[in-house]
């Protein structure tokens, strides 16, 4: 059988099968046309024939890269073989065409390119195969695929492990996890670049510290063409994506940690710092012009004091107006920036909309306060901006890991309102125009300004606990009752049911984002990086430093990452137990699979070859038998008289012993009979015992409250006596 095997340097990756005939290229070609049932036949009988790689077709997966059916049998096919004796099966089929994968993921076929990675995983598991997959990842993670046992392969990461100890020393004093962008031709070339990564960042080894040493772990992410080919797209569907579970493994946590330390952390610190000096000259402006303004409000300040304080205020509103006026203008250049690369797109971000709007609002702002409109229109537009400036300080806060969840959190328990919150308002309305027509429409003083919404406010306190039944008695018998039937509805409805409601929903969420805790604040730093990557002109997106092919990272075995809290530990360490028995599980069954086959196949072989033998000794035997038949019948006819006698004696020994054993039986059923009886003679007597046994306990029991008694009365009579012994010494010594 001809074999070309595919080596790494000193480990072999896998091997192909080409030996190839003018039969077999017409057999992948007319097997395409055929049907199931025929598919699935020829593959129970002939798999090993399509396993072999045709340039042009490839294997029998890319004869059925578009028939679901077909795959998921041979891939069952192939889990009852040994994994060594499979060849190379998903591959491109020439240099420049794609692969079976390629063609399943532009597709759009999930279950086809599970199955495809499937095969990769357990056949192909070595970092030369993922490049078939690299070329693909983003568009999986986009079509939600399943990639959890694909980040614990050895396709998308290496293990650094060296001979020498000054190469990658397993164990060192300085316990830092560091993570650095690395250029590489080849990914094995990291093996001889310590020096470059992480020599010069650590602190030197001393002969003190040995007894501080903990061990080390280094490894590279094999993702060279996601992370340098196309840079920001990885992140952009990071960001998109509802799945959690992709921040959870530590691929994508690496790739997350190095861009955030290399180029997004400072960005959004320096960021945040400017937006500060925004919020200090506002919040200065507000209170100071709120308060002078009370202050010449009053009539006993003196004109000339007035009119010093109006100057002063004027000056000090055009500075801190100016300051705020060029932090926004420098805020919404980036925003401009950001709405032409991403266009329609830039909409679909709730943060995009506070920050537009808080640009507008406070330019509005601006204008009417020069321009001195009215003063309830200043003070609304003074109230929404103040909202909006504390919206953007939660975004900037995002960029800190302890608040960033919880701000995640009231994001995610609106969201799971929004529902709720529409059925709300409808209770609302509903019992609102109840009640506004059941005291029609009558003017209620605690809601002066607001006639309108009177009743609707009136309700929405009733949800809240706050009742008010001042004017219940004012109306007539027949409405009286059927009002306070109403309000108890209503009460029931809204204050009762409703507000439950809440706090199900909101400790839902909260349940589901402290499972999601880690998760959570690495999707937060991806959406953070993505709109940082968004702001790269071409020169910084083909910078080396910040677009590697490849990421080295460096991290203690014997400490373990605490930012998740003990709800998420639990979960993360129940899915990790659930997965490795599930692994075991399967790895288990296959063995035993194999074991029962390889097993079954020598014993079909080793009663083949006895049938032979037997086939063979028989014929053989029964030829010498008729010869010797013959012989006795020509030579011996008196043999065969008594031979005739011997099988007739024979027979009638054989019906005998059959009549014994016939009677034997019978008393056997006897005797069966007998036992079944003594045994329930046994049970009743046991029975019995048990009667008689709870008889003795309770004599017992009787028996101890007599001794009880008797012990009480003994010392009765020995008090009596001692008190008497007592009473005739006195006597006598009187």
């Amino acid at each position: 059988m001809a074999k070309i095997f595919i080596k790494d340097e000193e480990e072999m990756a896998g091997y192909f099968q080409i030996d190839i005939t003018d039969k077999l290229i017409d057999d992948y070609k007319q097997i395409r046309k055929q049907d199931n049932e025929y598919i699935i036949k020829e593959m129970t009988t002939n798999l090993s024939k399509y396993l072999k790689f045709i340039p042009g077709i490839g294997t029998c997966f890319g004869v059925f890269q578009n028939n679901l059916v077909a795959l998921e049998f041979i891939a069952k096919q192939l889990s009852l073989r040994d994994k060594l004796s499979i060849p190379i099966l998903i591959c491109q089929k020439m240099l420049t065409e794609e692969s079976p994968l390629d063609f399943s993921v532009k597709a759009h076929q999930r279950k086809i390119s599970n199955i495809m990675l499937q095969i990769l995983i357990k056949y192909q598991d070595h970092i030369l195969f993922n490049e078939l997959v690299d070329k693909n990842f983003c568009n999986l993670i986009k079509q939600q695929i399943d990639l959890q046992e694909y980040f614990e392969s050895n396709l998308p990461k290496y293990e650094i492990l060296t001979r020498l100890f000054s190469d990658y020393p397993r164990q060192h004093n300085d316990h830092r996890e560091l993570i650095v962008g690395v250029n590489l031709d080849n990914p094995k070339d990291v093996e001889k670049q310590y020096r470059e990564l992480f020599r010069d960042k650590l602190s030197r080894l001393n002969e003190k510290d040995f007894t501080t040493l903990v061990s080390i772990e280094y490894y590279l992410i094999n993702l060279p063409i996601t992370l340098q080919k196309n840079p920001t797209y990885l992140m952009q569907v990071l960001s998109e994506t509802e799945n959690p579970e992709y921040f959870e493994n530590r691929i994508i946590q690496t790739i997350i940690n190095f861009k955030w330390n290399q180029y997004t952390r400072k960005f959004y610190h320096a960021r945040f710092y400017v937006y500060l000096i925004f919020m200090a000259s506002f919040f200065t402006d507000i209170f100071y012009s709120t308060y002078s303004l009370q202050n010449t409000n009053q009539e006993q300040r003196a004109e000339d004091q007035r009119s010093e304080i109006s100057q002063f205020n004027r000056i000090l509103k055009i500075i801190t107006k100016i300051v705020c006026c060029l932090v926004l203008a420098f805020f919404s250049f980036e925003e401009v920036k950001q709405l032409l690369v991403q266009k329609g797109k830039y909409f679909k971000n709730g943060w995009n909309y506070f920050d537009f709007l808080h640009i507008i609002t406070y330019v509005a702002f601006c204008i009417i306060e020069f321009t001195n409109q009215s003063q309830d229109t200043q003070i609304l537009i003074q109230i929404t901006v103040i909202f909006l400036t504390f919206m953007k300080l939660l975004f900037f806060l995002r960029i800190y890991d302890g608040i960033s969840f919880l701000i995640q959190m009231l994001v995610g328990v609106f969201k799971d309102l929004r529902y709720f919150l529409i059925l709300f308002l409808i209770f609302i309305l509903q019992f609102g125009m109840i009640f506004l027509v059941l005291f029609k429409a009558g003017q209620i003083e605690e809601y002066n300004g607001v006639d309108k919404l009177a009743y609707f406010l009136m309700v929405f306190r009733i949800s809240s606990g706050d009742f008010q039944m001042d004017d219940y008695h004012n109306q007539g018998d027949l409405l009286v009752v059927f009002s306070w039937i109403i309000w108890l509805i209503t009460v029931l409805t809204l204050n009762i049911v409703f507000m439950n409601f809440i706090i199900a929903v909101i400790s839902e969420s909260y349940e589901r984002v402290m499972q999601k805790l880690v998760a959570e604040s690495y999707k937060v730093k991806a959406s953070l990086i993505f709109e940082r990557e968004l702001l790269f002109n071409q020169i910084e997106l083909k910078m080396e430093k910040y677009f590697p092919n490849y990421i080295v990272g460096r991290r203690p075995l014997n400490t373990e990452i605490k930012e998740a809290g003990e709800w998420q530990g639990f979960i993360k360490d129940l899915k990790q137990t659930i997965r490795t028995t599930v692994t075991k599980a399967k790895g288990e069954i296959i063995q035993n699979i194999h074991s029962v086959q390889s097993q079954n196949h020598q014993k079909i072989d080793e009663l083949f070859s006895q049938n032979s033998k037997y086939s063979c000794s028989n014929e053989g035997l029964e030829e010498m038998i008729s010869k010797l038949v013959k012989q006795n019948q020509e030579e011996n006819p008196i043999t065969n008289n008594n031979l005739n006698q011997l099988k007739q004696s024979i027979v009638n020994e054989d019906e005998s012993i059959r009549g014994d054993i016939k009677e034997l039986n019978i008393q056997m059923k006897n005797l069966e009979n007998y036992a079944k009886f003594i045994d329930s003679q046994t049970k009743q007597l046991d029975l019995k015992v048990d009667g008689l046994d709870l008889q003795v306990k309770g004599l017992d029991k009787k028996v101890d409250g007599i001794d009880q008694r008797f012990f009480k009365v003994q010392e009765d009579i020995n008090y009596i006596k001692d008190s008497l012994t007592l009473f005739f010494q006195k006597q006598q010594n009187q």
